[in-house]
């Protein structure tokens, strides 16, 4: 018997099991494999049988692109061909990676396939010269759709309506931009791109009521609303100045950075639960600034980008820090983010 001869659903559970890579090596044995391994329905259930190997990217301090596809130490990264400069890595989200360049322009990519798709500007965007706009990136499970949100605000005094937030979405689905009624809060807290966690993405901001308390603000993709999450006990919700969030381990994650040792991590291991936050502490006998953390390498590592560009691991258990090795040396990166490997296409647009 030969491999078209068994049922279809028995050949699609079989392609289903390989590695991305392999899936499109097989895409180009015969035009019937290229049709059946390139439907929605078969990308869709690769992309949920579990688990997927979690594999970072990274921008470089030149503004290259590099994906390391096994994390651990001696690890082996290689370049993305992708043209231009980039900095900004706004977030991924089942195997896609928002990425802005030099020029301010905002592309999905496919780090596995390589496909790429530039994202329209919004007719509605404000003037990038005399304004601040942070951006997120997710997944709408009821649509079945990808969006991009982004907070904007006027960075003059001298135009209108300077204090005002305005919200725009981005479907990946439609190829169209609209803009939401208000933003609930005062001013976003932290000037960074918005973490992708359970459906909503999610940034630090001051509310508008007495005492500017800080809030987590979480955007529900599927309703399109801002909902306030549970803070971590313990922390000072009147100011978070020095705190930066990410999603870490599909959880979120809040970073205490003062600025000295030690830097308090804090992570949701339950989402929405106020008691579900735990906590860990990095201790360094050195001086040195965290940016983010990356990743988790089993129970006890965490990989940390730091503000000296430097890639480090750090030991929970033994509260030791290390250089990551990559390609025989430390690496080296400005940012980054994690992602899995799927065969799932920035170019989603309805026709």
């Amino acid at each position: 018997m030969e491999l078209d001869d068994l049922p279809q659903e028995i050949l699609i559970n079989i392609f289903s099991r390989l590695p991305p890579k392999s899936l499109g090596k097989c895409r180009c044995l015969a035009k019937s494999y290229r049709d059946k391994l390139s439907t929605p329905h078969f990308i869709k259930s690769h992309l949920t049988r579990k688990p997927h190997q979690e594999n970072l990217l990274l921008i470089t301090p030149s503004y290259s692109v590099r994906s390391i596809c096994t994390i651990k130490d001696d690890a082996i990264w290689r370049k993305l061909e992708l043209p231009g400069d980039w900095s900004p890595v706004v977030g991924s989200c089942d195997g896609l990676v928002l990425l802005i360049n030099k020029g301010f322009e905002k592309f999905l990519v496919n780090p596995i396939t390589l496909q790429m798709v530039k994202v329209p500007n919004s007719p509605l965007a404000l003037d990038r010269d005399e304004s601040v706009c942070l951006a997120g990136f997710g997944y709408d499970s009821c649509s079945d759709d990808y969006k991009v949100v982004t907070l904007s605000h006027y960075d003059t005094i001298n135009k209108p309506r300077p204090n005002d937030i305005f919200v725009d979405v981005y479907s990946v689905k439609k190829g169209v931009w609209k803009r939401l009624d208000s933003y609930p809060y005062d001013h976003p807290v932290e000037l960074s791109h918005g973490a992708f966690v359970n459906g909503a993405i999610h940034w630090l901001a001051s509310s508008r009521e007495p005492g500017y308390q800080s809030v987590i603000a979480a955007f529900n993709l599927a309703d399109e609303v801002f909902v306030e999450i549970p803070v971590p006990r313990g922390v000072d919700v009147r100011d978070f100045a020095f705190s930066k969030l990410v999603a870490l381990g599909g959880c979120l994650c809040i970073i205490d950075d003062q600025g000295n040792s030690p830097t308090n991590v804090r992570i949701m291991k339950e989402y929405g639960l106020d008691d579900s936050w735990t906590k860990f502490s990095i201790h360094a006998d050195y001086e040195w600034d965290m940016a983010k953390p990356l990743c988790l390498i089993g129970d006890e590592d965490v990989v940390l980008v730091t503000e000296g560009e430097t890639l480090v691991v750090y030991n929970r258990t033994l509260e030791t820090l290390r250089d990551m090795v990559v390609d025989g040396g430390p690496g080296m990166a400005i940012i980054g983010c994690t992602f899995v490997e799927s065969l799932v296409s920035p170019a989603l647009i309805s026709a």
